[in-house]
């Protein structure tokens, strides 16, 4: 038999405990915080910016050059990323981290039908990401004419490093946002839990559903502004008031 419950039952369900939803998302809230401002290492990001284009020696725009500089950005981005460049990098920075590693902080990104390439560098030092993302273009820019006999790669934009930079990830204000709502519905499952697992009878429905039987009749509550002698019987009470 599958059991039903109104909207207006969670509703009483979760008022009822709401002490309790909003102490588990507050912990679930701090504990965010604490892990996000203190545990995690923050990362910095950087970019420098390459523009592939040959260098034309007369005023009007050689059509066709364009068009292989668009063709050959795709394969550029990848040359970036290869151990040919990489390597290098490592090699006169002299960092200590592997080709996986360092290829693991470069991005590169370019937007269709365009002539410019935006290389990311990630590091926890923002100093070491922005000395990554200049060698990178820099040893590019030299290896790449030997590898392709073509002259068409400037740096245009390189990354410097900036005061007071904030850190890409973490995010905390995010990060608590998103843990206020994981701990409302944590704190909410759990409050309906604990109601289904409670087997107390607390009104008339409860007899009905729990035994099958009708109900005869029910103990009204009583007025705690009345004041009854414990040892006077209620009826007797009750006679005097109608004889008054």
């Amino acid at each position: 038999m599958i059991e039903t419950i109104s909207l207006r039952e969670i509703y009483g369900i979760l008022k009822n405990k709401i002490r309790l939803i909003l102490a588990i998302t507050i912990a679930i809230m701090m504990i965010t915080a604490l892990i996000s401002y203190y545990l995690i290492t923050p990362i910095y990001q950087t970019s420098t910016q390459i523009l592939i284009s040959q260098k034309q020696s007369e005023t009007i725009i050689d059509s066709q050059s364009i068009d292989i500089d668009l063709q050959l950005v795709g394969t550029y981005s990848e040359i970036i990323k290869s151990p040919i460049i990489l390597d290098q990098v490592v090699s006169q920075l002299e960092l200590d981290m592997s080709y996986q590693e360092i290829k693991g902080k470069v991005n590169v990104e370019f937007a269709e039908n365009s002539q410019l390439l935006n290389i990311f560098v990630t590091d926890p030092d923002p100093a070491v990401a922005v000395g990554i993302a200049n060698k990178v273009a820099e040893v590019f820019e030299t290896e790449i004419t030997e590898l392709i006999n073509i002259d068409n790669v400037s740096i245009l934009s390189p990354a410097v490093v900036l005061e007071n930079q904030t850190p890409v990830s973490p995010n905390p204000p995010l990060n608590i946002l998103l843990s206020a709502i994981v701990g409302l519905v944590i704190g909410a499952t759990i409050a309906m839990i604990l109601r289904y697992l409670d087997t107390t009878i607390r009104v008339e429905e409860d007899v009905t559903d729990l035994l099958g039987l009708p109900v005869l009749g029910a103990i009204s509550p009583m007025n705690d502004e009345e004041d009854i002698p414990v040892n006077e019987p209620i009826a007797f009470k009750r006679r005097e008031e109608q004889e008054w």
